[in-house]
């Protein structure tokens, strides 16, 4: 019996090796095959980008103007609107209410 394993140890390299190959080669066409979708993916990512980008919207990095890219790139930016003094002053009494409540709760 040890002559036998002796025989199937010997003949196992190869095989692992081989079997290696094969799991090597698999594992590189999975990793094209992602690649390739990812760069499907990010294609479209940016076709929804530059659809969402409508004129007269600003950007989120834009809207306070403090970037000059969307008004360098020949795209309005939207102003931003004005709150009055009073609209402040009842927000911020609404949201003290808020803390107050919740601080009462705790």
């Amino acid at each position: 019996m040890a002559k036998a394993r002796k025989t199937q140890r010997a003949g196992a390299g190869s095989n692992n090796r081989e079997l290696l190959t094969w799991a090597l080669h698999g594992l590189e066409q999975e990793i094209a095959i992602t690649r390739e979708r990812l760069t499907t993916l990010e294609s479209q990512a940016r076709q929804l980008r530059s659809a969402s980008r409508l004129p007269g919207r600003a950007t989120a990095a834009g809207a306070d103007g403090a970037d000059a890219a969307p008004a360098a790139a020949g795209k309005p930016v939207r102003k931003r609107r004005k709150l009055s003094a009073d609209a402040r002053r009842r927000i911020a009494e609404a949201q003290k209410r808020r803390w107050a409540k919740v601080k009462a709760q705790a």
